[in-house]
């Protein structure tokens, strides 16, 4: 059984926290393992203030990616603490036994955080699932499926905590889902920007749930 490799990246200036669902094995940060995840290209678009997302954000040090995160008041973890794999060499989801899931709503009460961001659909259902406090289960049971831009509040401790559906930060998307209407959904809610955003004519109002 292998454990999650890092703690969620936190520091004082940590507001929100971005959530994915776990690293490829033997990965030195977050979200590095392959240029075709363009997380760290899009951060660094958004704290320079550009409309343009470029290119080498993985290839950043540790220490630029940590000062990034805390320029935009953010942090990040994992849903996924224990789990088991079919193939070690995978970087799929679908490849994934978790075993135990992360307390994400304890680690936002403890650190002040009020904004949970997941930036994979995988990751929203593992962290919805884990709300009802049973075993955890593979993605193939988790059949539900939700829109960017889905939200749900969840009370805990006495603490309001909103968990939103972000676009994956992929390379690939699904048709009209580009990298400038990824960074532009991305920047809204880093930023806590309050407008109704519209990008190549395609509204980002959140959407209702859709169930399979």
């Amino acid at each position: 059984m292998g454990t999650h490799p890092f703690k969620p990246q936190i520091s004082k200036a940590t507001k929100k926290l971005l959530i994915g669902t776990l690293p490829p094995e033997n990965v030195t940060f977050y979200f590095s393992n392959s240029p075709n995840t363009r997380l760290w290209d899009i951060l660094t678009a958004i704290s320079e203030e550009s409309t343009y997302v470029g290119k080498g954000g993985n290839g950043l040090s540790i220490n630029r990616k940590i000062e990034i995160l805390d320029i935009l008041g953010i942090g990040i973890g994992d849903i996924i603490y224990k789990y088991e794999r079919d193939d070690p060499n995978s970087t799929k989801d679908k490849h994934i036994e978790p075993k135990e899931y992360k307390n994400l709503l304890q680690i936002a009460a403890d650190n002040d955080i009020d904004e949970l961001l997941f930036v994979y659909q995988s990751a929203f259902k593992w962290f919805l699932h884990s709300l009802k406090k049973v075993e955890p289960v593979r993605l193939s049971k988790l059949r539900s499926r939700y829109v960017n831009g889905t939200e749900q509040e969840v009370n805990f401790q006495g603490k309001v905590i909103k968990c939103i559906l972000l676009p994956s930060p992929l390379n690939r998307g699904r048709k009209g889902e580009t990298l400038e209407r990824k960074l532009a959904f991305y920047r809204k809610y880093i930023l806590g920007w309050k407008q109704n955003l519209t990008v190549g004519g395609m509204g980002l109002t959140p959407s209702v749930i859709i169930k399979k």
